[in-house]
């Protein structure tokens, strides 16, 4: 069997995302991004995007009671640290707030499905996707922390793990450290834009300013260079790719539609759903503005969207 057809029986097999693919309905298909935080003992408003909340644990829990009884996909787990270091040691912690989350919703509300980020940004003190030694960037030691942050992940049950640094060989890395307890997990790559749409995600998970990136994205005027990342991760083992921003990035899913054989995702960001919080007070009816983007998307090729504008797709 091609690698090809078991890469992409991955995702379709899963218990929990083979039971979700059943439905196309956009509610269905689409994934809310949930921010977690152990200094918050209930819900905590983001300076500058009062929309965007830190979650306890507790309240993670009720929203993904909400989500499940609401028809939606799954939730996007990210986690805010109360501590960094150099190392991002927090991070691969058994009890740290993450896995305590991940947990929690899979005891909870069991059908669904439930993806992390594994990245260290938010968990150093400098704030980039990468370590660094005494020579510069760090690369085999980053890699062998996200190692260990998926490992953490998966055995608290994530349903799909998602490596969103860029940082080259960490899908690889990953899928074979599952191997053997967790062959059966998803892993998807990302492929991010150079954009300015990231920086209300960054101040809300707490990650340290940055003023240039020591892992490069994708050149947002390439999509060339764009399609050939989504390549190389696919060749390394990737279940599934994420195309960021969504509505930046809509030609360069279309284009990977065409060809990639596993599932594909559109990840709109927070600073896309930041308009359309801001023109609420207003004429334009904004849900349905946010439903026709994120439909948009699904006729260019993605199976899933993932939208802080989530509840938008629930129509009353």
């Amino acid at each position: 069997m091609r690698e090809a057809t078991l890469t992409r029986g991955r995702l379709a097999e899963h218990p929990v995302w083979s039971q979700i693919m059943r439905r196309s309905d956009l509610a269905a298909r689409t994934i809310l991004p949930v921010i977690v935080s152990s200094a918050v003992e209930d819900r905590e408003k983001v300076d500058g995007a009062t929309w965007l909340e830190r979650l306890s644990v507790t309240e993670v829990v009720r929203e993904a009671r909400h989500a499940a009884s609401a028809g939606l996909a799954g939730l996007l787990v990210f986690g805010v640290s109360d501590r960094k270091d150099e190392h991002a040691m927090l991070a691969s912690e058994r009890d740290h707030i993450v896995p305590r989350a991940v947990h929690a919703v899979k005891e909870a509300v069991p059908e669904l499905a439930v993806a992390t980020d594994v990245c260290v940004c938010a968990y150093t003190s400098h704030g980039q996707c990468v370590l660094f030694g005494e020579h510069g960037a760090d690369v085999p030691a980053t890699l062998e922390r996200l190692v260990a942050i998926a490992q953490v992940h998966a055995d608290a049950g994530a349903d799909l793990l998602i490596p969103s640094g860029m940082l080259g060989g960490a899908v690889a890395a990953i899928r074979g450290a599952l191997s053997s307890g967790h062959h059966d997990l998803p892993v998807a790559a990302m492929v991010k834009l150079e954009s300015v749409l990231y920086g209300t995600h960054r101040v809300a998970v707490n990650a340290v300013p940055i003023t240039e990136r020591a892992v490069p994205l994708a050149p947002a005027d390439d999509a060339a260079a764009a399609v050939a990342r989504a390549r190389r991760e696919m060749a390394e083992g990737a279940d599934a790719l994420i195309v960021k921003p969504g509505a930046p990035g809509i030609d360069i899913l279309a284009r990977l539609a065409a060809f990639a054989d596993r599932p594909l995702l559109s990840y709109f960001t927070a600073d896309e759903h930041a308009p359309l919080v801001a023109a609420s007070e207003g004429p334009l009816d904004t849900e349905a503005a946010e439903r026709e983007q994120l439909a948009a998307a699904r006729r260019a090729g993605a199976t899933f969207v993932i939208t802080s504008g989530a509840w938008s797709v629930i129509e009353s």
